[in-house]
């Protein structure tokens, strides 16, 4: 998903080891067949939260009930420690056998050639429009982990308290989005209407419904700089008209945490969010939170062109058990008491029949951004291309000359044509 969840104190610069192991069974569920096969040690790198840990760990302790030769060390960091510790890792011929990974950055692992083809895990109940988000050339290299979809989160508490309904989010178009963030920006002292621009998740919006897309299957650019300054006049519209926060508050936000977000600590109304965070959110608010479809230029959610983001898993392609490999990353995405355990940490589980299991076991917030995921189903636009790569540097480019643009050192036109130089040197 590009899942932006923040990593949690924990990690450190350097990788934490966790060998996960169980003891051998003598009763049946294949136990003991498999203690006579020959011990295969595994490595799971990932990123995440405390929580992800835990669960990791509990999945590996129901994996090793049917399997107990494969066993399977976990290598966790934070995020950005994450890729340079992968880099590093596979520079020296020394990757994990299986690390998370993040769509932004798949082609640009997969056209390297270091990830193994996972066509031969059980796909049956997932999506295919799933499945393609993670292939390449017809090799399967992103395994589909869970899926989400990019909303707004809302706040009825400040709604309520600036006098203003929810608004329906089935028929509500962009101008009504404005309007309704305009007003609780002026009723309410301290409180903005939406917190800024997520990017790049907003411009791929932006993009989806002008008819583009922000890169091609061949992983090209998909739309020009003139595209590009008409999303930025709109940006800096917004902030001139209150919607967005004053200047200085959006740049502190970019670097405060999850917990310190504007919608955890009640001064946005709306913001714009990934689904799965919803339980995050809602914790650290400490109050209800709620999910709003993206709004659409017509006010037909079909023009909204909605599309599902797909949390992934990769794998080595120099790993020496591609066979055991195969085995527990069926057993992590298809099976139930897996998908009972990581919930919507990773994402929805993409296994459609699993999920009405895992809806009623789900706490209030979980089951809502499950129910949305569900709900928009209808209304999807076609899936994005696959990243081009690259697509890791996008964020920091636009943030960057939206940062000129709000601070009044550049121009929309003059911000959209050095981003536009600064994206195509990226690409590629």
């Amino acid at each position: 998903m590009r899942m932006r969840a923040a990593a949690r104190a924990a990690a450190t610069a350097l990788v934490a080891a966790v060998v996960v192991t169980a003891c051998g069974s003598d009763g049946d569920g294949g136990g003991g067949q498999a203690d006579q096969e020959k011990e295969v040690q595994l490595r799971f790198a990932f990123w995440g939260s405390d929580t992800r840990v835990r669960n990791t760990e509990e999945i590996i302790e129901e994996f090793n009930q049917d399997y107990p030769h494969i066993q399977v060390e976990i290598e966790f960091n934070d995020w950005s420690g994450f890729w340079d510790q992968l880099n590093t890792q596979m520079a020296a011929g020394d990757a994990p056998d299986i690390f998370q990974m993040d769509a932004p950055y798949l082609r640009e692992y997969g056209e390297r050639g270091t990830l193994l083809d996972l066509s031969d895990v059980d796909l049956s109940h997932i999506p295919d429009e799933i499945v393609d988000s993670g292939t390449i050339d017809g090799e399967y290299y992103g395994l589909a982990s869970g899926v989400n979809a990019v909303a707004i989160v809302a706040n009825p508490r400040l709604f309520e308290e600036a006098g203003i309904p929810m608004p329906d989010d089935t028929t509500w178009t962009w101008d009504d989005w404005e309007q309704i963030a305009e007003q609780i920006s002026t009723e309410l002292d301290g409180v903005y209407g939406s917190s800024g621009p997520t990017e790049p998740q907003l411009f791929q919006v932006w993009l989806r419904q002008q008819g583009l897309f922000f890169n091609d299957d061949d992983g090209e650019l998909g739309f020009t700089a003139e595209d590009l300054q008409e999303y930025f006049s709109w940006q800096d519209q917004l902030l001139a008209d209150g919607v967005f926060p004053p200047a200085e508050v959006m740049v502190e936000q970019a670097s405060s945490s999850q917990d310190q977000s504007l919608e955890a600590t009640g001064q946005a109304a709306m913001a714009f969010s990934w689904t799965n965070l919803l339980g995050a959110l809602t914790d650290a608010a400490g109050e209800e939170l709620t999910l709003l479809r993206l709004p659409s230029p017509t006010g037909d959610m079909a023009d909204a062109q909605q599309w599902y983001n797909t949390g992934m898993v990769s794998a080595s392609a120099q790993t020496e058990h591609p066979e055991e490999v195969i085995t527990f990353l069926d057993f992590f995405v298809n099976d139930e008491r897996s998908a009972l355990i990581n919930m919507t940490d990773r994402g929805l589980s993409a296994n459609t029949e699993i999920r009405e299991v895992l809806m009623e076991e789900m706490d209030e917030a979980n089951q809502e951004a499950a129910q949305f995921i569900t709900d928009i189903e209808d209304e999807l636009g076609p899936p994005e291309p696959v990243p081009a790569t690259g697509f890791g540097n996008v964020a920091e480019i636009l943030n960057r000359y939206q940062e000129e643009i709000f601070f009044d050192r550049m121009s929309p036109q003059e911000a959209a044509e050095s981003a536009f130089t600064d994206l195509q040197d990226a690409i590629g």
